[in-house]
């Protein structure tokens, strides 16, 4: 966890160092504690005025830490309610017209699965038109509970959690084997069943996936081009298409297309 975390957090830095800044940000799957490190600390990033972000001594940085910085909100469910609703996301739309303190607003939502239809529809609006100085951070376990025009407007991230990242890893390992022998298009769909199958977290599977079918390919093509006889050259051009497709295919999941469209038609490419 902690691995994947500090990944996603130097890519986020090396975007923000760039000029790269977005206004939404959406972390994904694995675990309540994953999500939530990675929203606090984005936040606090944005707030910090050090050099190296976040410095946790700047004094921001020391408001955000004491739960008292006025430009951080957080929206979550009420108790006495079952999911977020529209109103909420009209009280922080209503906020975000005022000017901040400093900056900028940095905005989390916490269990952003459990928002109504009306009130994902009214964040759309503000995602679709963003006031110029927030972020807003979505936090949800699951992908597929947020509507995809929704997601579209954000820079997603999936995460894993250790025992989902070994099942994917082991069906990236089959996959990998098959395709390397040119296995037919029924045995390599068969790996991907229980993916197919999952009704909720498809599309963060098949990615989670997909990345680690791209290293397996890797390092298989790697180890064919060392080899000097012939008979490896087809494998060799087997092993660079499949690669290509596995780029193609998570650049479709990525762009919301069907999930199990884009993993058929990977398994009848490669």
């Amino acid at each position: 966890m902690q691995e994947q975390n500090s990944k996603i957090k130097n890519q986020i830095s090396s975007s923000i160092s760039r000029g790269k800044l977005v206004h939404a940000y959406a972390f994904t799957g694995g675990t309540a504690q994953q999500r939530e490190e990675l929203g606090m600390w984005l936040c606090q990033t944005l707030f910090c005025e050090a050099e190296d972000k976040p410095c946790g001594e700047c004094l921001p940085c020391r408001k955000f830490l004491h739960g008292n910085h006025e430009d951080f909100i957080v929206v979550k469910k009420p108790q006495d309610r079952e999911s977020i609703v529209k109103d909420q996301i009209l009280d922080l739309t209503d906020r975000l017209m005022l000017k901040p303190f400093g900056r900028r607003y940095a905005v989390v939502i916490e269990d952003a699965q459990l928002m109504n239809t009306a009130a994902q529809n009214k964040l759309l609006k503000t995602l679709e038109e963003p006031a110029s100085e927030a972020v807003i951070v979505l936090l949800s376990d699951r992908r597929e509970a947020l509507l995809p025009t929704v997601l579209s407007r954000c820079v997603c991230f999936s995460l894993t959690n250790e025992a989902s990242s070994f099942r994917e890893e082991a069906a990236a390992g089959k996959l990998a084997g098959l395709i390397m022998i040119g296995a037919p298009f029924y045995k390599k769909k068969a790996v991907l069943e229980d993916i197919l199958r999952d009704k909720d977290d498809a599309r963060a599977r098949a990615e989670d996936l997909l990345n680690a079918l791209e290293a397996r390919l890797m390092a298989l093509l790697k180890e064919e081009k060392m080899r000097s006889v012939e008979t490896s050259a087809d494998t060799v051009s087997r092993l660079q298409r499949a690669v290509k497709a596995v780029l193609e295919a998570r650049k479709h999941i990525r762009q919301l297309h069907s999930v199990a469209y884009t993993l058929k038609q990977l398994c009848l490419r490669v």
